[in-house]
């Protein structure tokens, strides 16, 4: 540890990553008491009957998750190197969720409410954008601040008394592959609650749907892969690497074919049929954005598999170390 102490930096980082994940978890609790007290039947549009269910679930992940904030926030006061790693790790993933949900705020369509209404689409978008940006700033200063050199000492362990060898670095995981690993692991992880919300669960691959048991054996299958990869490649497992990006190549390929599969528009009416979505202008807005969301897939997949290319030196070195220093 740095002989002079946490510096203040670090200081308002702890305390504002323990102030938001309280304001985190009264949000989740605030929603789920609401959605508790919601009546059903009453609502205009009918909402669909997963909705409720699925709402609940998600505030119960994004609680766990606020949860595990705290005690990250607590490590980094107490200059704690594993919660500096996974600040940056949930730093690097904030940025990327509030920077898409801010392009989206900003570039994306946004259906017109049905009849009047008190509040216009440019307020929306206001409203959008300051409730990601802020998120999307402070993971950015995250990002950058726990990158320092000089706060990157402050989390070194005391220095080795005289005549004692310096202890070698632990190697760990290149850090854009640690945020692409736990994104993974938040993304595969909630999707273990899916069959709790009675969402309809299907997977289109190469055009095809399946549905039903098959489908929900397909979606649990990739979800497994994606996990396991996601901590493999945490703990430097070399297998690991060759799991994700296959991953990736494969539902990019089969992303592709289905964008540009004649029965891509039959599909999509298909599981929106099963979702129960109100009919109108929101089930109509909710259709005609699916088109987009599969391009702007396509084209998080292309980065995220330029990001596991560039790093592969890197993270194959890493693992080399660790196979070392076990050997040692």
């Amino acid at each position: 540890m740095n002989p002079s102490g946490r510096s203040n930096s670090v200081v308002a980082a702890g305390v504002i990553g323990i102030l938001a994940s309280l304001l985190a978890i009264l949000i989740a609790v605030a929603v789920i008491v609401g959605l508790s007290m919601m009546p059903p039947g009453n609502a205009a549009p009918a909402i669909p009957a997963f909705a409720k269910s699925m709402g609940v679930a998600m505030m119960v992940v994004f609680a766990g998750l606020a949860i595990f904030g705290i005690f990250t926030s607590v490590g980094v006061l107490h200059l704690k190197n594993w919660a500096r790693i996974s600040i940056l790790i949930w730093g690097g993933v904030m940025a990327v969720f509030c920077g898409l949900a801010l392009a989206f705020a900003a570039f994306g369509p946004i259906q017109e409410p049905p009849g009047p209404s008190p509040i216009s689409l440019l307020y929306v978008r206001i409203l959008i954008s300051v409730a990601y940006g802020i998120p999307f700033l402070i993971g950015t200063w995250w990002l950058w601040l726990f990158n320092q050199p000089r706060v990157k000492e402050q989390f070194l362990p005391a220095p080795a008394g005289e005549g004692q060898p310096p202890a070698a670095p632990l190697p760990r995981c290149p850090l854009p592959l640690a945020i692409l690993a736990g994104f993974s692991i938040f993304s595969a992880g909630f999707s273990l609650l899916l069959p709790l919300t009675n969402f309809p669960i299907n997977v289109i691959l190469f055009g095809y749907r399946f549905h039903g048991p098959l489908g929900v054996t397909l979606f649990f299958l990739s979800a497994g892969i994606f996990l396991v990869g996601a901590v493999g490649m945490l703990r430097l497992k070399r297998w690991s690497y060759p799991l994700i990006l296959g991953q990736y190549f494969f539902w990019m390929a089969s992303g592709t074919v289905t964008l540009v599969s004649p029965s891509y528009e039959r599909n999509m009416q298909e599981m929106m049929s099963q979702m129960s979505l109100p009919e109108g202008p929101v089930g109509q807005a909710a259709f005609a954005q699916t088109r987009v969301f599969g391009i702007l897939s396509l084209i998080t997949g292309v980065l995220l598999i330029w990001l596991l290319l560039y790093f592969h030196n890197h993270f194959i070195q890493a693992c080399a170390a660790k196979e070392a220093q076990r050997n040692t």
